[in-house]
């Protein structure tokens, strides 16, 4: 938030958050159907269908592309035994079916078929159950589900992407108050003291995309984290559309410490940092809901800015902390934050408008109440640096609004992981 003591550029950025809530709401009461993670849309045989002779294969067809070594066919035959072939074939031209061939054992009955499908856009995992008869239904055996989560295995993945989005913050933002906020008179150990949360924060975004590469896998299929050690289901992540963003985020952050610090020193350091952050910020958008559905390209650059802003807003935030509120320092992060937030309210807008589909899916789906929980948040946080300025200290003021910033990360992280609504 804007920590500026004029009250100009409050009332514009007051004006500015409402005109966004009420586009927001005229937009979704316009809005159309919303993309998804990896849905079943049709099976052959049908759920519940019933057909004279055991068929050779069975066939799924999903909403979007899926990765066949992350996902998994299980068809259980009348007897209780499993009579699928276990290795599943590509079906379909766009890369959305699997096929699984049956092993050709005669059997009367209903056949039932655990499924488990993983999106090759962002990794995230889908699971269901059908069942189909042949010659006539009767009573069906038990089988083991796919897909049901291992806890731990789920909220090390989600704190492994908390820890890569807060590092980026620590990274960009103190990287921008570093060129853009620091006095004409500020000496070199102004630099340095900001330094320290920079290294912290590229160690955070290292480790981040580290762990979830191993994690993804696992977490995928509902594994323990003792599986983070299986070459197979690492390679399968390595494999997939997720899994080439997080490599090229780790060749960024190489590319970083190299030639960062020189870069930073010469006239063409601004832009330089501009661009690191801006190829940083897309491997983001490449895992999140925008790398599916429709208009593309629009999603991942709305996404792209929507992080970049982020990092500059919270990073700033730090870096103020840490050069213990300097009134130079906040006057000049001051502009350098209004930027941001407004960036952040644009691009927040449109994701919303694309994921969510409708007014009433806000309340009726759980992405839809998680983004009503960021908005609520991110309304409180800049209530709080607004209300710093007249009834409390600045400095405290500033780590409140660093604290509510640290929560609209969390909420992210679920939103990231949660399927968009449907309109």
């Amino acid at each position: 938030m804007p920590l500026t003591s004029t009250p100009a550029p409050l009332r514009r950025l007051a004006t500015a958050c409402a005109l966004t809530l009420g586009a927001l709401l005229t937009l979704l009461a316009l809005a159309g159907p919303a993309a998804a993670h990896a849905d079943l849309l049709s099976s052959s045989p049908a759920n519940g269908a019933v057909v004279p002779a055991e068929p050779p294969q069975v066939t799924l067809v999903f909403s979007e592309e899926v990765t066949l070594r992350l996902s998994s066919v299980k068809v259980i035959g009348p007897d209780g035994r499993r009579v699928d072939g276990g290795t599943l074939r590509a079906a379909g031209s766009e890369g959305d079916g699997i096929a699984v061939e049956l092993a050709g054992r005669p059997q009367h009955g209903t056949f039932v078929l655990d499924w488990l499908a993983t999106a090759a856009d962002d990794g995230h995992a889908t699971s269901g159950t059908l069942t189909f008869s042949v010659g006539a239904p009767s009573r069906t055996a038990a089988s083991g589900h796919f897909g049901a989560p291992d806890r731990v295995t789920d909220a090390v993945l989600d704190l492994a992407v908390w820890l890569g989005l807060a590092g980026l913050a620590l990274l960009v933002g103190c990287t921008a108050v570093r060129l853009h906020c620091l006095p004409s008179t500020a000496g070199p150990e102004w630099a340095a003291d900001l330094h320290r949360p920079v290294v912290l924060g590229w160690t955070a975004v290292l480790g981040g995309a580290l762990v979830q590469l191993f994690v993804q896998g696992p977490a995928t299929q509902g594994d323990s984290l003792a599986h983070t050690a299986d070459r197979s289901l690492l390679a399968a992540t390595l494999s997939t559309h997720a899994g080439h963003a997080l490599a090229a985020r780790i060749v960024l952050l190489a590319l970083v410490a190299a030639v960062g610090e020189p870069l930073l020193r010469r006239s063409a350091g601004t832009a330089a940092a501009v661009l690191l952050t801006l190829a940083l910020a897309a491997t983001w958008a490449e895992t999140s809901h925008a790398s599916s559905g429709t208009l593309v390209p629009l999603a991942l650059v709305a996404t792209t800015l929507h992080v970049s802003a982020m990092a500059v807003w919270g990073g700033g935030l730090v870096a103020v902390v840490v050069l213990r509120g300097h009134r130079s320092v906040v006057a000049r992060f001051s502009r350098l934050a209004l930027g941001s937030v407004l960036v952040l309210a644009a691009t927040g807008l449109y994701q919303a408008f694309r994921e969510v589909g409708s007014v009433g899916a806000l309340t009726g789906t759980p992405y839809g109440r998680l983004l009503l929980i960021k908005t609520a948040v991110f309304a409180l946080v800049l209530a709080v640096a607004a209300a710093a300025h007249t009834r409390l200290a600045l400095r405290r003021g500033v780590l409140l609004e660093l604290a509510g910033v640290s929560v609209v990360l969390l909420v992210t992280v679920l939103l990231i992981g949660t399927a968009p609504a449907h309109g």
